[in-house]
């Protein structure tokens, strides 16, 4: 009878020296911070900073009568409206209209709407910078008749800038050598897009395109 008594108070003892060790034992741990992401959408915008996204340098004829621009100042792109008046046949009309994307807008194409309805003034484009895509434009948009517009578009992408970005569009009017005495004019309209770049070619975001 002792012995078995003894033999359980060894095994009870042997239990409470297990409990003991494990209560005295921890894990090693060790936590890191968090990781925050912060997410801010771009923007796709021209500058106001002359009036307007698009604007064109002041023009006046001079003392010779031949109009001439940058009257008040080189790029100094200010004016939205402008009328040239007493035309005469051959003449060359200064006209610089300019689109202003804005200091860190997002890569950009940027497209312009030229309509010009008069077979006596033909535009001379900055084709350095600028190239014809009213075909391409019209077939984005299924357009199958003739149309009195065209569209142009910048060769390159307009990429982001911590400065205003300015491109013009065309540089000059010609009169027709065969203008007729009495001929009236329509006024020649001009209008501008920018769309992002990113993830896009230029007939993809021809397609994306909308005009005034």
């Amino acid at each position: 009878m002792k012995k078995t008594k003894l033999l359980t108070t060894l095994g009870a003892v042997a239990l409470i020296g297990a409990i003991g060790v494990g209560s005295t034992f921890a894990y090693q741990t060790s936590e890191t911070g968090f990781v925050k992401n912060t997410f801010t959408v771009g923007k796709v915008q021209f500058d106001t900073s002359m009036g307007a996204g698009l604007t064109e340098s002041e023009v006046a004829r001079d003392t010779d009568g031949k109009y001439q621009k940058d009257v008040d100042g080189p790029n100094n792109w200010k004016k939205t409206e402008q009328e040239y008046t007493k035309l005469v046949a051959g003449e060359e009309l200064l006209k610089d209209p300019t689109v202003h994307i804005a200091a860190d807008s997002e890569d950009c194409w940027v497209f312009a709407k030229i309509e010009n309805a008069n077979e006596d003034l033909s535009i001379e484009y900055n084709v350095n910078e600028w190239e014809d895509v009213t075909d391409a434009y019209k077939t984005a948009n299924q357009i199958d008749t003739k149309t009195d517009y065209v569209v142009y578009a910048t060769k390159n992408i307009i990429p982001t800038s911590k400065t205003v970005t300015h491109s013009t569009i065309f540089n000059s009017v010609k009169v027709s050598k065969d203008l007729a005495s009495g001929t009236e004019f329509t006024p020649i309209k001009i209008s501008a897009c920018a769309v992002q770049a990113t993830g896009l070619t230029q007939a993809q975001a021809l397609a994306e395109a909308t005009f005034k």
